[in-house]
């Protein structure tokens, strides 16, 4: 493993001995963005080294230099990312590095949760809490490039935010400490941490106190108590366990006065929130690997994925339009469809799940095609950050204006058969064809139980397992996808989406924002129940994910356009079959 190691400064100061240098060209506005954005933008990385830009005063605080830390990382070969943290009351004495920065600049904390709001990311800052072992710094990190993909999408994410004209975040982002520093760069140098505590697939090696000879470690029985401490606070989120926290790290480091250097964390008080729910957004948004990216320029240049050029210039407009598939394509679709490959289907050189959003793939089989739409999320907000609004279909279905066969599907009247006598009178190109509507979505249905109109929980018990959507709810409630007293109207909603968001055109801010909160709440789902079932029912969290997105796709519409307003965007759901036939056989 070749480990590659850096370090940034200014053009006046060299490179500690063994470490490459990188000059910052705008330390004072970025802070080690600047040069650590422009290395990614430059140079290609690979899946066999690791990268690490380190602190000019790296040395100094860890007492390790570039060949110590090349032996520590080589030495644990399975891990994709290595921390060093010299302090250790620095980390576990903070319930986060955003609050921390919020000593350095008030209002930085509300500054960084609008900024991953703006990302559809519900994170509460003041209770996210991570293992306090993730809360280091960009500079105090070894990392392959599974980490740093990441790591860069969100940081072009926020140097994007910080450039467009018009964007809301970009005055609060660019005001600056009594230092002198944005709160841009210090949200910036926090990147590092968030990756660490979104990405829960990543393998992390965080290198002992006692292995380096500067640290200043702390008393395994003070990080037990703190440990503790944060624990009852997670728990309760009461405003008393948290000050027991606070005052325990007050004593900690007077205790520590005379040789510790770094200031008291700033712990200002909020109102209560899960840690778990918190953590799992944070992962699904990672998911990033989540994630957010982009300007108009091209991204981390690292073998990088190549669908077919003319889709992907034709996608690079206002509307990007994906179409999901488990098996090869059996049709031509139009050039500016991007092809979505999950399962076997997958292939070099192709748009594939393993790729854009590799910790889903063994979850395949039971979250089936949404996991497409995951990869189709990564996707836009790494390529195409202009983008207005998004289509998705599916390999063999997908929402037309108008009705093209006027032939419904057996066993389900809901969608017309579309033949390939069909496309011998009209293109597919041009029965796909969207228009300029800001949403374009197949008719609801409703559900019939006992002869009575039902709703989607009294349904689902009938059909599937009742527990499945009890527990999807819950944890929807607990990640704030939405309120507790929408839980009721959840269950009781008798308006049905067939496929959610999973088909249609929608604006991309909703789009984006569904899918990432749907996203967040079966990584939740998969994390903590282990449920498996046979046959059809395999797919339990896909089924859960079309009703969320169902409902979430109803509560937008309903409020912009009111109810029935909203039923002017209805189109017509089509099946694409070959010859005569006119059955509807789910695939499995």
């Amino acid at each position: 493993m070749n480990v590659n190691l850096f370090q940034i400064s200014g053009p006046s100061r060299s490179a500690a001995p063994g470490f490459q240098q990188l000059v910052s060209p705008l330390p004072g506005l970025w802070g080690d963005l600047s040069a650590m954005r422009r290395f990614f933008r430059e140079q290609a990385i690979d899946d066999e080294s690791c990268y690490g830009f380190l602190a000019p005063d790296f040395v100094g605080r860890t007492g390790l230099d570039a060949a110590a830390v090349a032996a520590l990382v080589q030495a644990q070969p399975q891990a994709q990312a290595w921390t060093f943290c010299p302090v250790t009351l620095e980390a576990c004495g903070q319930l986060n590095l955003l609050l921390q920065g919020e000593r350095q600049l008030p209002g930085f904390a509300q500054t960084a949760q609008a900024f991953f709001h703006s990302l559809g990311l519900e994170l509460d800052v003041a209770h996210f809490l991570p293992r306090w072992e993730n809360n280091v710094f960009n500079g105090f990190v070894v990392a392959r490039r599974a980490f740093w993909q990441t790591w860069f999408d969100l940081a072009e994410r926020l140097y994007l935010a910080t450039e467009e004209v018009g964007n809301p975040l970009r005055q609060a982002l660019e005001a600056g400490s009594p230092a002198g520093e944005p709160a841009k760069a210090l949200l910036a140098d926090r990147l590092a941490s968030l990756v660490l505590a979104l990405d829960q697939q990543l393998q992390v090696w965080h290198c002992p106190a006692e292995r380096m000879p500067a640290a200043r470690p702390l008393a395994s029985a003070d990080i037990a108590r703190l440990e503790q401490l944060r624990a009852a606070y997670a728990a309760s989120g009461a405003a008393g366990d948290r000050q027991r926290f606070e005052v325990e790290v007050q004593r900690l480091q007077q205790s520590q006065s005379t040789t510790s250097t770094m200031p008291a964390p700033a712990l200002p008080s909020a109102a209560p929130i899960s840690f778990d729910s918190l953590r799992s957004a944070l992962q699904a948004m990672g998911g990033f690997s989540a994630a957010p990216a982009a300007t108009a320029v091209p991204a981390m240049p690292t073998a990088p994925l190549q669908a077919d050029n003319a889709a992907a210039q034709a996608a690079r407009g206002e509307l990007v339009f994906g179409c999901m598939t488990h098996v090869p394509l059996p049709i031509k679709f139009p050039d500016y469809v991007l092809p979505i490959y999950l399962g076997e289907s997958q292939h070099d050189g192709a748009l594939n799940l393993r790729d854009l959003a590799p910790e889903w793939v063994p979850y395949h089989p039971i979250v089936a095609g949404m996991l497409g739409n995951f990869a189709l999320r990564r996707l836009i907000l790494r390529d195409y950050p202009k983008v207005k609004r998004v289509g998705v279909c599916l390999y063999r279905k997908f929402i037309s204006r108008e009705r093209i066969s006027g032939v419904p599907a057996e066993d389900n009247w809901m969608m017309d058969v579309v033949s390939d006598k069909e496309f011998a009178r009209q293109s597919l190109e041009e029965m796909m064809e969207p228009g300029d509507q800001e949403f374009l979505v197949g008719k609801t249905c409703g559900f019939n139980v006992g002869g009575q109109s039902a709703g989607y929980l009294s349904h689902y018990a009938l059909a599937h397992h009742a527990e499945d959507l009890l527990r999807f709810a819950a944890a929807a409630t607990e990640l704030g996808v939405f309120d507790k007293s929408e839980a009721e109207q959840f269950f009781n909603e008798k308006i049905f989406f067939m496929g959610g968001v999973e088909m249609g055109v929608f604006p991309a801010e909703f789009w984006l924002r569904a899918v990432g909160q749907i996203e967040a709440v079966i990584w939740y789902c998969v994390q903590r129940y282990d449920t498996r079932r046979e046959g059809y029912q395999t797919r339990a969290w896909a089924f859960c994910a079309e009703r969320l997105g169902s409902y979430l796709l109803l509560r937008e519409l309903r409020a912009r356009y009111g109810d029935p307003g909203y039923m002017r965007f209805f189109g017509q759901l089509n099946l694409i079959t070959r010859g005569d036939q006119v059955k509807y056989v789910p695939s499995h």
